[in-house]
Formats: C-alpha cells, structure tokens, sequence
C-alpha cells in the first residue's frame, strides 16, 4: 500500500475524534444543519436531539427490516458513532405514525423516477414531491406522446380564502362538482386534495365530452393556513404558490389547445406543482427532466432564462420560472460523437444545463444479473449503439431465455426500462378472450386471459387502459385481415421462410411496406371457450342469415326459414329438430310446410325471431352483429355451420385444387366470417368485388331462371390444409355439400399445402384521429387483435423505481481498519435493504419493485479517506493532474482495491438478506449521491468530491430571525443579508435586522480535518483540473458503483475541449461513463457565495472572533429558548441531498417562513 510518513503523524492520528456534544468539533456546520433539517419538533414544540433522531428511526428500521439482535446493535452503533447512516429521508419520517401507513412508503426513499406516459404520472410525480422524494421523469417522444391531445381551453377562477373554513369542518379529499362545461373543484386540506386538484386539471384539459372550452372554479376555502402544523409529515404548512398553481398550468395547456403537449409543456407543468411544494413544507423540490437527444425544445428550455430589462435589470422570465426547479439531461441511445460532447461540455459550462446521458451504459448496469461479464456486457453494448433499444432488447430476450436462474424473469421491456414503445390499437379491434372474443371498448379496466397461439394467458389488472388520442393507421391485407393501429404498434413480420422453417421480427406498423408478410395466430390446438350461445342456436342463426328472413307479424316478429334443392325436405326436418331443441318450436304437423309456388319447404318460428333478436338481429336489419360474433366456441362452430350450409360451395378438384367457398354482398359479414374461422384455426381470403353489381340469372318463384339486379359480390375461401381443419371443427350438416367435401379431400392424392398462418400487407393507409388503448399480457408480450399477432404496451410502467440509500461517511473510518470499513458498509447494506420489505399502493411502483428492486449503498468523504490513507504525496499527484506514473498507478491500484472492497461487502449483505427473507436479489446496490446535507454533519467533503478549498467560509442560508439561525448568533457565528436582498440602488445590504431584509445567511468558518497535514497548505485544490477530477470520478464508477456517480465536475473555459473529447473517448471505449453534471469555474470574487476560500491566518482569526462573540456554551439550550418564543417553521431534507438543496429560490415576504 502507498502511504507517507505524514500519514501516521499525530496531525492525522486524532483527525475527527474531538466532538461539540453530539457532533464533531470539527464540523460546525453540524448542529445548524441537523436542527433545521433532520430534526422533528416535539409535541411541546422542543426539538430532537441525534440521539432522539436515532432511538426513533432505528427502532423502527429495526422492525421492518427484521432484524436480528446482532444486526440491530451494528446498524445502531455506526449510525451513532455518525460513520454509517440511513437516508435522510428516512431520518425524517422513520419511526412516526405517518410512515406506517402504505400510501406514504414513499416518504422514506430519497429516489424515485417516472416515465411520464398519463395523466396520473404527473399527479405522482406532485404526490412524491411532497413527501419529500427527488423526483426523476423521462420526458422522451416515444412516452409523452402517449398523452391525448388538449381539447378543451381552461378559464379558471380561483375563490374561497385559504383557512377560511373552521379546521373541524375541512374535508380532505377533493370532490369536483360539474353542471354543463363548468367545473367546480373544493381542493382538500390534505396531499391528496392538492394532488387530486391539480390531477384534474390537466384532465380536464383533455376531456373529449366538453365542448371546447371548460370554466373552472378552484375552491381553496378548506386549505389549512400558512404556520398551522402538520402533524402526520412534520412540519408545517405553507400554501403560499397554492393559489396561482391553478392558472399558471392553465396558462400552458390553454397553448396547447388542438395538439398534443411538447416536452417542455410537460416539463413546466411538473415543475409548476414542484415550485407549489417548494413554497410549502419540504425545502426543496430535487427533480432531473431526461430529454431525447434530438429534441431541439428541451435541450434550449433553459437558454435565455434570465432577460435584462431596458433599464438593465435582469429579470428571469416568469412563464419558465419553473423550470430552475430541475436539472435537464439528454439521453443519448446511439454513442455521442467527439463534436457533440464537445458541445454538450460548452453548453453546460455556459447554461449549467444539457448532460449527455449514453443509455447503453445505463440499461447495462440495470440488467447486471443477465449482463455479468466484462465480454457480455461488451457485445450487449455494441448491439445497443448500432441497433438501439429495440435490437437490446432482442438481445436481452435470447439471453435471458437462456438463463438457468430459478428466480421469475422480469418482461424484457421493463430490463431495457424507459426506452420501449407504446403500441396502442382502437377501441373496435376484437380480441380473442378466454370468454369469447370482445372489442377492446368492452375489456377497458378489466383484467382477462387472452389467446396466443391457442394457449391462454392473463393481461395485467388494468386490462386494456386508454393511452391517448392519436393518428391511426389501417393495416389491410391482400388477404382481407385488417387492423387499426397507431404507427408505433409492432406487429409479427416473416422475414424468412423455408420449407421446414419460419423467422420473424418485431417491426413497427408504420415500416410495413407492399409484399411485406405478417403473421396471423395459429388457433388449432386451442382449449375450446365458453360463453353465450349454443351449437343449435348458432346453426340455426347462420342459416337464418344466409337463406332467411325476418319480418313483422300482427303478433310477434317472425323468423322464416327456406329450403330447396334437392335436399330441402330432409334439410327442413333437421331444421325443425333443431329448432325444437332450441327455442321450443313445436311443429303443428309432423312434416315441414311445402311452398307450392315458391317450390321448397318453408319453417316460421316466432321462438327463432326471439333468438335473433337477443343477438341483434331484427327485421330489416337482418346482419352480421357484435353480438354473434362475441359468443362461445360451439356458437362459432354451429353458425358458420349453418351459414355454410345455406351459401357456402365445395368447388374444385385435383388439377386445380379443392375450396370451400361462402359468397355474400355484404363485405363487413365475409370479415366477422373470416375472424370467426380464424379463432377456430381456419385460415381464408376474402377476394372482394368478385362479381361486380348487375343483372344476372337467378331462379324466380317457379324455379326458372329469371333477370335480377344484384349488387356487387365478394367471395371468401378457404383452401390448403385449412380445409381439413373446416371439415373437422366446422362442416357441412347439408348432405351434399358434406358429401361432395369428402370425396374430394378423400381421393386428393397429394399433401395439402401447409397453412403458415401468414398474410401479405396491401396497403397501410392514415385513418383518421381517434381514442386509442393499450393492454400488457406479461410472459408472451403480444395478443390476437383481428386475428394478427400484435406486441401488447407493458410499457405503462417503465421503469418506475424507488431507490432507498445509505451513507458511510469514511472521514470517520481508519483507511488501516479493515474490520471496521466492512461493519461500515455493512450497516449500510443493512439498513438500505430493510426497506425492501415494503409493498406499494400504487400498482406500478409495486410491479417495478417485484420486477427490479434497487438499493444504494452511498458514500461521502473519499478525498479525506484517502487523505488519511496516502498522504500529502497523494495530493500533490493529484494537482499534478493524477499523471500515469509509477506512484500514480500504485495510488490507482491502492484506489481500486478499497473500492472494490466496499462493493464486495455491500453485494454480499445485501444478497445474504434478501435470501433469508425470500426477497428477489437487487442486481445492483452501489451507488454515489451528492451528499451535501448529511456530509455537513461530519464535516466530510462531499461525496468522492475534493472540498472546495483546506479552509473557507460556508455560508447557509435561512429565514431571517429563524431560530436556529438565532441560535447561531449566540454561538458566535455572523449573520449577513442574503444575496437577494438589496437596497433601492441595488447594492447587497449589510445590516441582517434591517426591514428590507428577509433571507439570511449565517457564516461558518470551516476547516477540513487534514488541513494541517504537513505539506497540504502548498497544495490549491480549487486548481485540480477538470480531467484530473474525471480520472478520480472514472475510478468510482468502474469499480465502487453499480448504479451510476453522482458527478459535479468544476471546469475552467480553456478545458472545454479536452473534457469533451474525454467524455467521447470513455463512451467510445465503454468505460462506464453515463452521465457527469459540469460546473463553471471563475477566478474572479463574488460577494457572499456558499462557498469563500480563506487561509490560514483568516480561519483562525475568525474562529477567534467566533470564540469572543459566543453568549451561550450549548447551541441546543439557545435553539429551545427561541423555539419557545418564535412560530413554527418549515422544516425536513430535500429529496436530494446536494449543497444547492440548502440555497432557497425566494421566500414570502414579511413571513418568518422558511422555504
């Protein structure tokens, strides 16, 4: 191991171990933090101590996790000792009544991510927001576009003052009231009211049953006030961005009227709700927007954002406000080129905003249980840059049909996550169900099996969901199949056939072209179905369509049935039995009547009309309806039976081959007949305008031929091999042509052509813009929609996750003790998996948690372990800019083995727990979050991040006369104005308790715990190159994290270049590189930042000045004393625990609110 004399000295020895009460001597940023953050109020107003904080959560980590004793006392003892700790998340809401309850499990995880594909994944998205969660939304093409158009203009007025209603009288829930094209919303004092309000808002939006135009009234009268305590979160309320929430996201679906949202509409409208949240209780909404990489709207949403006025005030533009609430990623699913990161790094250097985020790596590491050698994972990311999604995903199915592992395979759709499409087909399309074939309008939000191939499979519990309003496309065949479908819709294409063989591949509709061939579902070996109807019922209604007729009696309807040729006596007798069997017939004379004029046998049954009419059939209106066609496997059987009987022929022979014919003038009856067929595993073609309109010869009523005008025919056939599925399911009850059927397939004297169950497209047509509904059938990933084998839309839920992390905070671990970095880590592992055990409300949480539970395990304080570990040498390599020397590559290797190390333990806990609890294995649990709040507590630089500086001054930020600010002042530390309040000149003020002030900042001098290292004065960490940053960052992600590193990597204007062209080099030689967020450097001063370097001799002076100005030896007892005179303030950790979650956008003016 590298190490340098220095490393043993005394300066290093005692690093941390002094301690201000509950929190290192070193780290005075640790109390006012802690306070303002993690710490609850009492039901006397006090506030937790750390020792409180611990007792409540870890208790109940404790219990959910199922802990064993031993377990318990490690987690609890590094937590304590502050060297391994849950998240912050869980910090605030463990061990209260509030997160006991399963619809606020999400409360505890500091990550989720939504794919944004309906309405109800905004309303989430505000859900998770304000309880607290970072929130992640894939705003790409292929998933907003699944959202229906905006119809409707909102004029919306909001009424009601907010806590004008008594608290005893408020309702929590959100009932919406509507009379006409008004719409009235009472918004409940509760999550779920706010969240139900703004939900159906943008519903609304979109409503095809109002006219237009909606005027919304918003009753805000039940909404709690502003300082009145939430008792179930923590904390209290805050509505003050409530009101205008309701005509800032009208104001951008009004713009939208007539077409569907950009990506930056939907951007603005999650951040609207998320600035609504920021002005409530939590401190900060965290959010990330992943945008397409070509998409032009999202890559420029934040350039301009903030304008300068004619008097040369700069103004941020206040219609895209809202979007500073997240940062904005591009995902790449091809590999970058060297000129495109280039400008991605210019872009970010300038803007702050547009990462390249490469996909490939991503989806990779997300499937490391399939994708678990260095040799696949490199084929599996050659296949995704040159093939893209679709191609990984094919490569992932035949990998993980191959897998030996006993586990339930997640669907390869969820494995490649937010980058499948979005089929959608319309409302009449019939499905064949395990209930009998049903249009898709009747299976909306009901679960059912469904045939493949003949063989039943179960959809998901939503059954068929609406997906949107779309641009359909017809999908006509030559053979007369046909289907209407979005573009996007994958069907079954043979690319290939031999006589033994058949290959296929998935492809979009839209790419179909003229003499491309589909596939149909093969149904001959399937499990017959029940439902309505009976063989004798179906016999008797396919006849009555084919040769009889309805008609209205002085009585009742009546039904008539005809038979002639040379067969009608014996056809009427098997008529009347049947109908006797059926519908009671009760014949006055044994014998059918005979109809002298009309030369055959005639039967009337009212019983039959009765029958019809139950199907749908009535007088004039004697056709082919829904109601026939959605009936049981014998109905089916009987009635092509009984139409056959009545139209069909029996034509050809040897030479020219042997069919089975049925001709009708009525084209939509030969496609219901040829579906009816097809569920029965009999393929035919329909040859329409066989027979154009015109006079021909057809018997009159003395059985002479005789001129009629007949209108066009279309013929359907059945042939090959299908023929003797017909005789052998379907078949003739007419004696003749049963006859003439078995003579001929019986003398045939070669094979019947094989069925492959293919047609052939025609054409592919626009058709219109309609409502359009998705379905997911997991396992097979497809259905029978009009008879072809169409992808199902398991795409609904994408990768919808919950994240729960740990930290370890390795400034407080000896790099020299191994034992005790792996009861570290595994603390850690522990207390990160303990929360596997929950089980979501929401149905796409819960799926994405059976399908692909995560965790991650994080850390902060690298640079000071390796400080410790390596010594001044080690610094000075790194300003050196980490170069590939001898001591550099024993540092790297010195480096990679710690790394490693911790990855190992964590794996191994985690996997060891989730197998003693019957839990499916996370495939990955490293990860490296920003970790700027709770690095604070141990006064760790943040993350794997170098500090900013060896001492400097760190300025926090809080409501002016908030009380751990108060509490601050008397422990000596200065108070200044923020950075936003100015004097009429706009010159920053200096005094903190003048009027115009309401932010403050308190300043705390900070000193890292090796700063007196012998030789670290020399060296200027604020100089550390951006590539040498990258290096560092680069050896994180290879070998400590699974998931992905957090990275904020400072940069000067003269890197630009360079940087690019490493990012392009890493993504070009799969290194593991996804995603890096980048941060301007500027030399030049400015006024009150976060963070100010100083030296030695000004820490020191100020730290003196601290030590004379304090009034108070304990900060908790000054903190108790203000707490008991002051009001309540907002309180709790942001989502995400970066430094800039600590600087607040804005605070209401003339409030003691913090933000």
């Amino acid at each position: 191991m590298v190490q340098s004399k220095e490393a043993h000295s005394p300066a290093i020895q005692g690093l941390g171990m002094g301690s201000l009460g509950e929190f290192p001597a070193t780290a005075p940023a640790a109390a006012p933090v802690f306070y303002r953050t993690y710490s609850r109020r009492r039901p006397d107003s006090s506030r937790e101590t750390w020792s409180d904080v611990c007792d409540r959560t870890l208790a109940d980590i404790a219990r959910l996790g199922r802990f064993t004793p031993q377990e318990r006392e490690l987690v609890e003892r590094l937590q304590r000792q502050l060297k391994a700790l849950i998240s912050g998340r869980a910090l605030w809401v463990m061990g209260t009544d509030w997160i006991q309850k399963p619809e606020n499990y999400s409360g505890a995880y500091n990550c989720t991510s939504l794919t944004v594909v309906d309405w109800r994944s905004f309303g989430l998205m505000m859900d998770l927001a304000m309880m607290g969660c970072g929130t992640g939304a894939v705003l790409e093409p292929q998933f907003i576009n699944r959202l229906p158009p905006i119809l409707n203009r909102l004029q919306v007025q909001v009424v009601g003052s907010i806590g004008a209603t008594p608290r005893h009288s408020r309702q929590e829930h959100t009932p919406i009231q509507r009379q006409g094209s008004r719409v009235h919303i009472q918004v409940g004092d509760s999550r779920r009211g706010w969240v139900e309000s703004y939900q159906a808002l943008l519903e609304l939006a979109a409503d095809p049953s109002f006219g237009g135009q909606v005027e919304v009234t918003v009753d805000l009268s039940h909404v709690r006030p502003a300082g009145e305590r939430l008792k179930g979160f923590g904390g209290v309320a805050n509505p003050i961005k409530l009101p205008g929430l309701y005509q800032r996201c009208a104001a951008i679906l009004n713009k939208a009227v007539g077409r569907q949202l950009n990506s930056v509409e939907c951007c603005l409208l999650i951040d609207e709700a998320a600035a609504t949240v920021v002005a409530g209780n939590i401190r900060r909404s965290a959010g990330m927007r992943q945008f397409a990489a070509d998409d032009e709207l999202g890559s420029s949403a934040k350039d301009n954002l903030w304008q300068q006025d004619e008097q040369g005030n700069w103004r941020i533009d206040p219609e895209r406000d809202a979007l500073r609430m997240a940062n904005h990623t591009r995902v790449f699913h091809r590999k970058p080129t060297r000129e495109e990161c280039i400008a991605a790094v210019r872009k970010q250097f300038y803007s702050g905003e547009g990462a390249i985020q490469w996909a490939g790596e991503a989806v990779a590491r997300a499937n490391a249980d399939l994708i678990n050698t260095p040799e696949l994972k490199r084929e599996f990311l050659n296949v995704y840059a040159s093939e893209g999604p679709e191609g990984a995903r094919r490569w992932i199915e035949e990998r993980q049909a191959a897998s030996s592992s006993p586990s339930v395979q997640p669907p390869t759709w969820h494995r490649v996550q937010r980058y499948g499409l979005n089929p959608c087909v319309t409302a009449d399309t019939w499905i064949h169900t395990g209930d009998g074939p049903r249009q898709v309008k009747d299976l909306i939000g009901k679960q059912h099996s469904t045939y493949v191939n003949g063989e039943l499979f179960s959809t998901t519990p939503e059954g068929f969901f609406y997906s949107g309003t779309k641009p359909v496309l017809k999908l006509v065949t030559q053979e007369g199949f046909s289907l209407r479908l979005t573009g996007n819709h994958r069907v079954l294409k043979v690319i290939a056939q031999t006589p033994k063989a058949q290959y296929t591949e998935w492809v979009p509709a839209e790419e179909l072209r003229p003499g491309d061939r589909i596939l149909l579902h093969n149904h001959r070996d399937l499990t017959p179905w029940d439902g309505e109807g009976t063989w004798e019922e179906g016999w008797l209604l396919g006849n009555l369509l084919g040769d009889g007729s309805l008609a209205t009696t002085q009585g009742n309807d009546t039904a008539v049935l005809r038979y002639g040729q040379d067969t009608q006596q014996e056809r009427s007798l098997h008529a009347a039995q049947v109908l006797q069997a059926a519908v009671g017939y009760e014949p006055r004379r044994p014998e059918t009547c005979y109809h002298p004029k009309l030369k055959c046998w005639v039967i009337h049954s009212t019983g039959l009309a009765r029958l019809a009419a139950k199907f749908g059939m009535a007088p004039g209106q004697k056709q082919m309806t829904a109601a026939l066609e959605a009936t049981s496997f014998d109905f089916h059987r009987g009635f092509l039976c009984g139409l056959f009987d009545a139209d069909g022929s029996v034509q050809g022979g040897q030479e020219k081959g042997v069919s089975v014919r049925l001709s009708q003038s009525n084209l939509d009856t030969l496609k219901a007949v040829q579906r009816m067929l097809a569920r029965l595993g009999i393929v035919s073609a329909i040859y329409e305008n066989r027979r154009p309109a015109g006079y021909r010869l057809l018997p009159d009523s003395k059985r002479q031929p005789a001129p009629y005008a007949c209108k066009v025919q279309h013929e359907l056939v059945i042939s090959g091999d299908n023929l003797h599925q017909f005789q052998a399911v379907v078949g003739f009850r007419e004696p003749r042509k049963a006859q003439k059927l078995g003579e001929l397939l019986g003398s045939y004297q070669r094979r019947l052509n094989r069925e492959w169950f293919t047609v052939t497209v025609a054409a592919l047509e626009p058709d219109g813009v309609e409502p359009v509904y998705d379905c997911t059938v997991p396992g097979p990933s497809c259905f029978d929609a009009n008879g072809l084998v169409v992808h199902n839309c398991g795409e609904i839920i994408g990768c919808d996750f919950h994240c729960n992390l740990a930290e370890i905070h390795l400034n407080r671990l000896d790099p020299h003790n191994r034992q005790e970095q792996e009861e570290a880590f595994t603390a850690g592992a522990l207390s990160a998996a303990a929360l596997l055990h929950h089980r979501f409300v929401e149905p796409r949480f819960q799926r994405s948690r059976e399908w692909d539970p995560i965790v991650g395990v994080s850390f902060t304080g690298l640079f000071d372990f390796c400080v410790k570990a390596f010594g001044v040498d080690w610094l000075r390599w790194w300003q050196e800019g980490r170069p590939d020397t001898p001591l550099g590559r024993e540092f790297k290797q010195q480096e990679r083995e710690y790394l490693s190390f911790w990855k190992e333990v964590v794996h191994r806990v985690v996997w060891d727990y989730c197998d003693r609890h019957g839990l499916r294995r996370p495939n990955r649990c490293t990860t490296v979050q920003p970790a700027g709040t709770k690095s604070l507590l141990t006064n760790a630089s943040p993350g794997w991040h170098p500090p900013k500086a060896q001492r400097y001054i760190r300025r926090i930020t809080f409501a002016k006369n908030d009380p751990v600010a108060l509490a601050c002042l008397d422990y000596g530390y200065s108070v200044v104005p923020a950075q936003s309040d100015k004097d009429e000149n706009g010159n920053l003020l200096n005094d903190p308790f003048d009027p115009r002030c309401t932010e403050w900042l308190v300043e705390l001098p900070v000193e890292v715990e090796w700063a007196n290292l012998p030789g670290a004065e020399e060296i200027e960490i604020e100089r550390f190159s951006a590539l040498a940053q990258f290096d560092f960052y680069m050896q994180v992600q290879k070998y400590y994290t699974t998931h992905n590193t957090s990275a904020t990597l400072e940069l000067r204007e003269d890197e630009i270049e360079a940087l690019g062209s490493r990012i392009y080099e890493a993504i070009r030689d799969d290194e593991g590189y996804i995603s890096a967020a980048l941060l301007a450097r500027f030399d030049a001063p400015f006024p009150r930042l976060p963070f100010e370097k100083i030296d030695k001799a000004t820490y020191e002076r100020l730290m003196a000045e601290v030590k004379q100005r304090r009034k108070v030896d304990n900060f908790y007892e000054a903190l108790a004393r203000y707490d008991r005179n002051l009001a309540l303030t907002a309180e709790g950790p942001a989502g995400c625990d970066a430094l800039g979650c600590l600087m607040p956008e804005a605070s209401p003016q003339g409030e003691n609110l913090s933000r």
